[in-house]
C-alpha cells in the first residue's frame, strides 16, 4: 500500500508540473497569436501603402515620358527653324 501511496505522490507531481506547463504554453502560445495578429495588420499596411507607391511610381513614369517627347518634339522644331 505505501507503494501506490508513492506512485499517487508521483502521479500527483507530475500532474502538478503538467499544469504549470500547460499554462506556460498557453501564455506563450497567446503572445505568439498577438504577435503574429501584429504582424499581420502591419503587413498589409505596408501592402497597401507599396501599393499606392506603385501607382505614383508608375505615374511618374508616365509623366516623364511626356516630358521626353515634349522636349524632343521642342528640340525638332528650334533644329527646323534654325534655333540650334
Amino acid at each position: 500500500m505505501n507503494k501506490e501511496r508513492i506512485l499517487d505522490t508521483m502521479d500527483e507531481e507530475a500532474y502538478r508540473e503538467l499544469q504549470v506547463e500547460n499554462k506556460e504554453l498557453k501564455a506563450r502560445v497567446k503572445q505568439l497569436d498577438d504577435s503574429l495578429a501584429m504582424n499581420l495588420e502591419i503587413n498589409e499596411k505596408h501592402q497597401r501603402y507599396n501599393g499606392r507607391l506603385q501607382i505614383r511610381v508608375t505615374e511618374l513614369e508616365e509623366d516623364n515620358k511626356k516630358l521626353s517627347h515634349q522636349i524632343e518634339d521642342k528640340v525638332d522644331q528650334l533644329r527646323k527653324s534654325g534655333g540650334m
